[in-house]
Protein backbone atom coordinates (compact mmCIF):
# COMPACT_ATOMS: atom_id res chain seq x y z
CA UNK A 1 0.00 0.00 0.00
CA UNK A 2 2.96 2.54 1.05
CA UNK A 3 4.48 1.41 -2.34
CA UNK A 4 1.34 2.11 -4.29
CA UNK A 5 1.18 5.58 -2.86
CA UNK A 6 4.59 6.45 -2.88
CA UNK A 7 3.62 5.29 -6.96
CA UNK A 8 0.71 7.82 -7.12
CA UNK A 9 2.55 10.71 -5.40
CA UNK A 10 5.10 10.89 -7.84
CA UNK A 11 3.02 10.51 -10.85
CA UNK A 12 0.80 13.50 -9.16
CA UNK A 13 3.94 15.72 -9.23
CA UNK A 14 4.68 15.35 -12.44
CA UNK A 15 0.95 15.90 -13.31
CA UNK A 16 0.91 18.59 -10.90
CA UNK A 17 3.89 20.67 -12.29
CA UNK A 18 2.69 20.07 -15.97
CA UNK A 19 -1.22 21.33 -15.82
CA UNK A 20 -1.55 22.66 -12.08
CA UNK A 21 -3.79 20.21 -10.58
CA UNK A 22 -3.69 16.88 -9.14
CA UNK A 23 -5.95 14.05 -6.92
CA UNK A 24 -4.82 11.19 -4.55
CA UNK A 25 -6.88 8.41 -3.86
CA UNK A 26 -6.99 7.22 -0.49
CA UNK A 27 -9.71 8.13 2.13
CA UNK A 28 -11.77 9.93 0.13
CA UNK A 29 -12.08 11.15 -3.94
CA UNK A 30 -12.20 15.15 -4.14
CA UNK A 31 -14.02 17.16 -6.03
CA UNK A 32 -12.28 17.46 -9.50
CA UNK A 33 -9.28 16.36 -10.94
CA UNK A 34 -6.79 17.31 -13.69
CA UNK A 35 -5.57 15.22 -16.52
CA UNK A 36 -4.14 14.93 -20.22
CA UNK A 37 -5.37 13.29 -23.11
CA UNK A 38 -2.26 10.59 -24.55
CA UNK A 39 -4.08 8.89 -27.60
CA UNK A 40 0.22 9.02 -29.13
CA UNK A 41 -0.87 11.49 -31.55
CA UNK A 42 -4.34 11.04 -32.64
CA UNK A 43 -7.45 13.00 -31.78
CA UNK A 44 -9.71 11.47 -29.59
CA UNK A 45 -13.37 11.13 -29.09
CA UNK A 46 -15.60 12.65 -27.26
CA UNK A 47 -19.20 11.39 -26.63
CA UNK A 48 -21.98 12.35 -24.90
CA UNK A 49 -22.53 10.01 -22.45
CA UNK A 50 -19.84 7.12 -20.74
CA UNK A 51 -19.50 4.97 -23.84
CA UNK A 52 -18.89 4.69 -27.64
CA UNK A 53 -22.70 4.14 -27.96
CA UNK A 54 -23.57 7.97 -27.20
CA UNK A 55 -22.97 10.44 -29.65
CA UNK A 56 -19.98 11.65 -30.94
CA UNK A 57 -20.11 15.09 -30.27
CA UNK A 58 -15.98 16.06 -31.07
CA UNK A 59 -12.70 15.18 -31.26
CA UNK A 60 -9.46 16.17 -28.34
CA UNK A 61 -6.29 16.90 -29.58
CA UNK A 62 -3.83 14.53 -28.00
CA UNK A 63 -1.79 16.33 -25.16
CA UNK A 64 -4.77 18.51 -24.51
CA UNK A 65 -4.85 18.91 -20.79
CA UNK A 66 -8.28 18.20 -19.00
CA UNK A 67 -10.70 18.74 -15.70
CA UNK A 68 -12.31 15.79 -15.22
CA UNK A 69 -15.40 16.62 -13.03
CA UNK A 70 -16.71 13.09 -12.28
CA UNK A 71 -16.35 9.54 -13.46
CA UNK A 72 -18.96 6.81 -14.50
CA UNK A 73 -18.77 3.19 -15.69
CA UNK A 74 -19.77 2.29 -19.26
CA UNK A 75 -18.15 1.17 -22.65
CA UNK A 76 -14.76 -1.14 -21.81
CA UNK A 77 -12.42 0.31 -24.17
CA UNK A 78 -8.72 -0.96 -24.53
CA UNK A 79 -6.17 2.39 -24.89
CA UNK A 80 -2.50 3.94 -24.16
CA UNK A 81 -3.08 3.10 -20.36
CA UNK A 82 -4.82 -0.67 -20.30
CA UNK A 83 -8.57 -1.00 -20.43
CA UNK A 84 -11.01 0.36 -18.31
CA UNK A 85 -14.44 0.43 -18.27
CA UNK A 86 -14.50 4.65 -16.24
CA UNK A 87 -15.34 7.40 -18.24
CA UNK A 88 -13.93 11.12 -17.46
CA UNK A 89 -16.39 14.02 -17.63
CA UNK A 90 -14.14 16.83 -18.60
CA UNK A 91 -17.90 19.29 -19.87
CA UNK A 92 -21.18 19.00 -19.81
CA UNK A 93 -22.39 16.39 -22.16
CA UNK A 94 -18.50 15.70 -22.80
CA UNK A 95 -17.23 12.42 -21.92
CA UNK A 96 -13.54 10.63 -22.53
CA UNK A 97 -12.62 7.31 -21.80
CA UNK A 98 -10.29 6.87 -18.82
CA UNK A 99 -8.10 4.64 -21.11
CA UNK A 100 -6.36 7.60 -23.10
CA UNK A 101 -6.60 10.27 -20.02
CA UNK A 102 -2.95 10.54 -17.90
CA UNK A 103 -4.12 11.60 -14.56
CA UNK A 104 -1.36 10.45 -11.98
CA UNK A 105 -3.40 7.99 -10.28
CA UNK A 106 -3.98 4.41 -11.37
CA UNK A 107 -7.47 4.22 -9.61
CA UNK A 108 -10.58 6.85 -9.36
CA UNK A 109 -9.64 10.43 -9.22
CA UNK A 110 -13.22 11.67 -9.51
CA UNK A 111 -16.65 11.79 -7.65
CA UNK A 112 -18.84 9.06 -9.16
CA UNK A 113 -21.40 10.98 -12.04
CA UNK A 114 -24.27 8.51 -11.18
CA UNK A 115 -27.08 10.34 -9.32
CA UNK A 116 -28.49 9.98 -6.37
CA UNK A 117 -31.23 7.65 -6.38
CA UNK A 118 -34.32 9.27 -6.74
CA UNK A 119 -37.01 10.34 -4.31
CA UNK A 120 -40.19 8.58 -3.62
CA UNK A 121 -42.09 10.82 -6.20
CA UNK A 122 -39.91 10.38 -8.85
CA UNK A 123 -39.03 6.30 -8.31
CA UNK A 124 -43.33 5.87 -8.50
CA UNK A 125 -43.23 8.20 -11.99
CA UNK A 126 -39.99 5.89 -13.50
CA UNK A 127 -42.19 3.03 -11.87
CA UNK A 128 -45.37 3.51 -13.74
CA UNK A 129 -43.50 4.18 -16.84
CA UNK A 130 -41.56 1.37 -16.89
CA UNK A 131 -44.71 -0.93 -16.39
CA UNK A 132 -45.84 0.14 -19.95
CA UNK A 133 -42.36 -0.95 -21.66
CA UNK A 134 -43.50 -3.13 -25.00
CA UNK A 135 -46.65 -1.12 -25.69
CA UNK A 136 -47.44 -0.02 -28.62
CA UNK A 137 -46.49 3.13 -29.82
CA UNK A 138 -49.99 4.68 -31.10
CA UNK A 139 -50.19 8.66 -32.54
CA UNK A 140 -52.39 10.62 -29.87
CA UNK A 141 -52.63 7.42 -27.77
CA UNK A 142 -52.61 7.15 -24.01
CA UNK A 143 -53.80 9.23 -20.90
CA UNK A 144 -53.47 9.38 -17.17
CA UNK A 145 -55.37 5.98 -17.04
CA UNK A 146 -53.60 4.08 -19.64
CA UNK A 147 -53.21 2.60 -22.93
CA UNK A 148 -56.22 3.88 -25.50
CA UNK A 149 -56.88 3.68 -29.11
CA UNK A 150 -55.10 6.99 -31.39
CA UNK A 151 -56.32 9.33 -33.29
CA UNK A 152 -55.41 10.38 -37.17
CA UNK A 153 -53.70 11.03 -38.65
CA UNK A 154 -49.83 11.49 -37.90
CA UNK A 155 -47.97 14.21 -39.69
CA UNK A 156 -46.53 10.45 -41.79
CA UNK A 157 -50.16 9.78 -42.29
CA UNK A 158 -50.54 7.15 -39.68
CA UNK A 159 -54.36 6.62 -38.53
CA UNK A 160 -53.99 5.15 -35.19
CA UNK A 161 -58.00 4.75 -34.22
CA UNK A 162 -57.59 1.58 -34.20
CA UNK A 163 -54.44 1.05 -32.40
CA UNK A 164 -54.36 1.16 -28.67
CA UNK A 165 -51.00 2.49 -26.79
CA UNK A 166 -49.39 5.55 -26.04
CA UNK A 167 -47.64 8.31 -27.99
CA UNK A 168 -44.56 10.32 -25.89
CA UNK A 169 -47.13 12.91 -23.75
CA UNK A 170 -49.74 9.91 -23.36
CA UNK A 171 -46.61 8.09 -21.86
CA UNK A 172 -45.59 11.47 -19.55
CA UNK A 173 -49.18 11.81 -18.74
CA UNK A 174 -49.69 8.35 -17.12
CA UNK A 175 -46.52 8.56 -15.47
CA UNK A 176 -46.85 11.34 -13.47
CA UNK A 177 -50.05 10.66 -12.58
CA UNK A 178 -50.22 7.69 -11.79
CA UNK A 179 -46.39 7.50 -9.92
CA UNK A 180 -47.30 11.54 -8.36
CA UNK A 181 -50.71 12.53 -8.72
CA UNK A 182 -49.78 15.07 -11.49
CA UNK A 183 -51.89 15.81 -14.23
CA UNK A 184 -50.09 17.25 -17.13
CA UNK A 185 -51.26 19.00 -20.25
CA UNK A 186 -52.06 16.31 -23.25
CA UNK A 187 -49.13 17.85 -25.54
CA UNK A 188 -45.50 17.90 -25.63
CA UNK A 189 -45.07 21.61 -26.33
CA UNK A 190 -47.50 22.00 -23.24
CA UNK A 191 -45.97 20.21 -21.05
CA UNK A 192 -42.93 21.94 -21.57
CA UNK A 193 -44.61 24.49 -19.34
CA UNK A 194 -46.01 22.10 -16.58
CA UNK A 195 -42.47 22.65 -14.30
CA UNK A 196 -39.89 24.27 -13.35
CA UNK A 197 -37.13 24.45 -15.72
CA UNK A 198 -33.63 23.29 -15.03
CA UNK A 199 -30.45 23.64 -17.25
CA UNK A 200 -29.70 20.10 -18.65
CA UNK A 201 -26.28 19.52 -16.54
CA UNK A 202 -28.46 19.21 -13.48
CA UNK A 203 -30.67 17.12 -14.37
CA UNK A 204 -32.13 14.24 -12.12
CA UNK A 205 -34.01 11.16 -12.48
CA UNK A 206 -37.72 11.89 -13.36
CA UNK A 207 -36.80 15.17 -15.22
CA UNK A 208 -38.42 14.98 -19.05
CA UNK A 209 -36.51 15.78 -21.54
CA UNK A 210 -37.73 17.51 -24.92
CA UNK A 211 -36.77 17.43 -28.59
CA UNK A 212 -36.90 20.24 -30.97
CA UNK A 213 -36.66 21.09 -34.89
CA UNK A 214 -35.35 24.21 -33.25
CA UNK A 215 -34.02 24.63 -30.02
CA UNK A 216 -34.76 28.06 -29.53
CA UNK A 217 -38.30 27.95 -30.19
CA UNK A 218 -39.93 25.95 -27.51
CA UNK A 219 -43.24 26.35 -29.71
CA UNK A 220 -41.07 23.58 -32.26
CA UNK A 221 -41.19 20.98 -29.25
CA UNK A 222 -42.20 17.49 -30.50
CA UNK A 223 -40.93 15.01 -28.40
CA UNK A 224 -40.17 13.91 -25.05
CA UNK A 225 -38.75 11.45 -22.85
CA UNK A 226 -38.70 10.60 -18.85
CA UNK A 227 -35.15 10.77 -17.55
CA UNK A 228 -34.20 7.61 -15.48
CA UNK A 229 -31.08 8.22 -15.32
CA UNK A 230 -27.37 7.00 -16.19
CA UNK A 231 -28.12 8.46 -19.48
CA UNK A 232 -31.01 6.64 -19.86
CA UNK A 233 -34.28 7.26 -20.79
CA UNK A 234 -37.88 5.76 -21.41
CA UNK A 235 -39.66 7.02 -24.18
CA UNK A 236 -42.99 6.45 -27.02
CA UNK A 237 -40.70 7.38 -29.84
CA UNK A 238 -42.40 6.36 -33.20
CA UNK A 239 -44.00 3.70 -35.04
CA UNK A 240 -41.16 1.95 -35.52
CA UNK A 241 -40.60 0.99 -31.94
CA UNK A 242 -42.48 -0.10 -28.90
CA UNK A 243 -41.84 1.82 -25.83
CA UNK A 244 -38.84 1.26 -24.65
CA UNK A 245 -35.74 2.27 -22.31
CA UNK A 246 -32.60 3.52 -24.36
CA UNK A 247 -30.15 6.42 -23.96
CA UNK A 248 -30.93 10.01 -24.96
CA UNK A 249 -29.49 11.66 -27.70
CA UNK A 250 -28.32 15.55 -27.56
CA UNK A 251 -29.50 16.28 -31.25
CA UNK A 252 -32.24 18.49 -30.65
CA UNK A 253 -32.20 18.15 -27.68
CA UNK A 254 -33.77 21.58 -25.05
CA UNK A 255 -31.35 23.13 -23.18
CA UNK A 256 -33.60 22.57 -20.23
CA UNK A 257 -35.03 19.34 -18.52
CA UNK A 258 -38.98 20.24 -16.90
CA UNK A 259 -38.78 19.10 -13.32
CA UNK A 260 -43.02 18.60 -12.82
CA UNK A 261 -42.55 16.81 -9.07
CA UNK A 262 -40.01 18.31 -6.08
Amino acid sequence: MVRYQFRTLLRCTVVAVAIGLCVTVGAGVAAAAAGRINTAGSPLTVRSGPGTGYAAVSQIADGTAVTISCQDTGTSVTGTYGTSRWWDKIGAGRFVSDAYVYTGSDGRVAPDCTPSPPGDAAAAVIAAAKSQLDQQYSWGGGNFYGPTYGICCSPSGYDDRHVMGFDCSGLMEYAFYQGANVKLPSTSRLQYDAGRKIARDHMVPGDMLFWSTNISDPSQIHHVALYIGNGKIIEALDHQADLHLTYYSTSGLMPYVVRAIS
